[in-house]
């Protein structure tokens, strides 16, 4: 039995917020590992930092005010907190994407699925329409949606 390294580790992650002179550390020593093929579900209290934390992997928080005063995530084994803004735009959308808790802001209901999910493969891929198309009916179908051809 051969153990693979994590695809996602947060090893005692600190997240803080600074207003003026202030400084609150609002998430502290959060630790966890995702492996390869695995399902991990982040539960707790309102405000208990489940969406700072989750925001904090692709680095979507604006610093300031946010810090990390102690802790690193790591995908898989380099550092997302000290990338670079190039590196970040890589993996953002490609490797990692997160799906948020409102609905109506991730899509758009005004236009088709094929259209907003062609928007991501051609921002993040470089897909051309012909392309992504075949890609995007098949993640609808792996998604549960029937006859995604017909739908559009």
């Amino acid at each position: 039995y051969k153990m693979t390294q994590p695809l996602l580790s947060i090893d005692n992650l600190s997240i803080a917020f600074s207003k003026q002179d202030e400084t609150r550390t609002v998430v502290t020593d959060l630790s966890l590992q995702i492996q390869p093929g695995e399902t991990l579900a982040l539960v707790g209290e309102s405000g208990s930092g489940k969406s700072v934390s989750a925001l904090s992997i692709l680095r979507l928080l604006p610093s300031p005010p946010v810090s990390y005063p102690q802790g690193d995530i790591l995908f898989p084994g380099s550092s997302l907190l000290h990338a670079d803004e190039h590196t970040l735009r890589g993996i953002r959308g490609n490797k990692i994407a997160m799906i948020f808790q409102e609905p109506m802001v991730s899509l758009n209901p005004l236009h088709s699925l094929e259209k907003q999910l062609y928007e991501v493969l051609s921002l993040h891929r470089g897909m051309r329409k012909e392309a992504a198309r075949g890609e995007i009916l098949d993640c609808l179908e792996r998604t549960g949606i029937r006859n995604a051809a017909k739908r559009r």
